[in-house]
């Protein structure tokens, strides 16, 4: 009914595309770049002034393009979208794990597009259209918008836990919820995830009882300790998923534990400091060009990320990988030495201090000046113990900074529902190169 029908047609074709050869693959993704820069140039009044006429383009034309922001998007928009528009289109707006609203306009097809490659994805862990899930998202926040989500839902056999609900008496109701619907599979939130999975433990609840295939996570940095912890509860593999609402998923995490870029559907770059291609071993921002979207033509789109590129992969698959993709400015602690500290750095952290038998049960890192750290702590520890180790902790790994420590009943989440455990309110720092606690989103 959306127009949108083609998805069944597009996996079945994604699924003889990934096992081709690499010189097929890139001969096929040059053509579509070069496509959708020629749409580009005979349909966006924003891009016909940047690029040469059609019959000049080549792919390698996207190399004179200079790099679009988030706030060019939003100021841009009306110039950026194509005249005529498609005839079917749907507005996505996502306000970003900074909470900064930004839309673009889609046509239906590269909607189905976007949806065929994580139906392939999923089923490299055995889940299929149609299984039941459980997601763990925030809430939409108009009235309009919850009644489409209903439908949704419904539609794809789907149950909604709201990460706006989520104390022990709404756990417990989700539990149940899941025992009574049997989830084939889990997506949402890592802090969400993760929360939900030391609820059943903590509980003494069996929770390979659901028999889950798999457990997507999405939009938050997810550690190795949070992998194991869904893993041991669930009895269930993890899939790691990358990308942003305005292009779709960038990048699955396949059964051998690579994080593949969507080629199919996506032109990736990772563009260093100075302007020039990351090398391997070399990090660089994420800037994606969506080759499907007639309506919105957004290329070299700056993600916000920082990624490294990786290698083949022995599952046989020909898209290229990511070894690890950095998080965002904001999800770093800049040291009074320079040293950039990455939100899996405090992952660990506090993974040690629970194995140390404190009873933490959030956290959150916000650094306010060049010297200070407030950590905002859930404990269920009233003597002050597990303050005073968080404490000593921070001050021992984390050299000349000032940590004050700040008990909380709960730590609230942004707009979107998303938690920022680690929040730069300092003015951002040069960009860098991540140099402490390296963490692969992937886990």
């Amino acid at each position: 009914m959306r127009g949108e029908g083609r998805i069944g047609a597009y996996v079945r074709e994604l699924g003889e595309q990934q096992f081709e050869s690499s010189d097929l693959i890139h001969a096929r993704q040059q053509e579509r770049l070069r496509a959708i820069l020629v749409h580009a140039a005979e349909h966006s009044s924003y891009y016909s002034r940047l690029l040469p006429a059609p019959a000049r383009i080549t792919a390698s034309t996207i190399d004179q393009l200079p790099l679009l922001s988030k706030q060019e998007l939003q100021s841009q928009l009306a110039q950026l979208q194509a005249r005529p528009l498609p005839f079917r289109v749907t507005r996505k707006t996502t306000g970003g794990s900074t909470g900064q609203a930004v839309t673009v306009v889609k046509d239906r097809d590269a909607l189905a597009r976007e949806m065929a490659v994580t139906q392939l994805a999923y089923g490299w862990f055995g889940v299929r259209p149609g299984d039941r899930s459980a997601r763990f998202w925030g809430s939409p926040p108009t009235f309009l918008r919850r009644i489409r989500a209903a439908a949704v839902r419904l539609a794809v056999r789907r149950v909604n836990f709201s990460a706006f609900a989520f104390n022990e008496q709404d756990l417990e109701a989700y539990w149940q919820r899941c025992l009574a619907y049997r989830p084939v599979f889990f997506y949402g939130y890592v802090s969400m995830l993760e929360t939900f999975a030391e609820f059943v433990r903590r509980r003494g609840y069996d929770g390979r009882r659901l028999g889950l295939r798999s457990i997507v996570t999405t939009s938050e940095i997810l550690g190795a300790p949070q992998r194991r912890l869904l893993e041991e509860v669930f009895g269930a593999r993890v899939q790691n998923e990358y990308g942003c609402g305005e292009v779709g998923a960038i990048a699955y995490e396949c059964e051998r534990g690579s994080l593949h870029t969507m080629v199919e559907n996506l032109f990736v770059e990772l563009i260093k400091d100075d302007g020039q291609p990351a090398g391997p071993g070399e990090s660089g921002e994420v800037v994606v060009t969506d080759l499907n979207n007639r309506a919105t033509p957004l290329i070299r789109y700056r993600v916000g990320d920082y990624a490294t590129w990786g290698a083949a992969c022995d599952c046989r698959r020909n898209w290229p990988t990511f070894e690890r993709v950095w998080g965002r400015e904001y999800d770093f602690v800049l040291g009074p030495d320079g040293r950039r500290y990455h939100g899996e750095f405090f992952m660990y952290i506090f993974e040690d201090l629970r194995d140390d038998s404190m009873d933490i049960r959030q956290f959150q890192v916000v650094q306010t000046d060049a010297h200070t750290l407030v950590v905002s702590l859930v404990l269920a520890d009233a003597s002050g113990r597990s303050a005073r180790a968080v404490r000593r902790e921070f001050e021992q790994r984390l050299p000349g900074m000032r940590v004050e420590i700040k008990t909380v009943e709960s730590i609230p989440r942004a707009n979107s529902g998303k938690l920022r455990v680690i929040q730069n309110e300092w003015v951002t720092p040069k960009r860098t190169t991540p140099s402490v606690g390296q963490a692969a989103v992937a886990g």
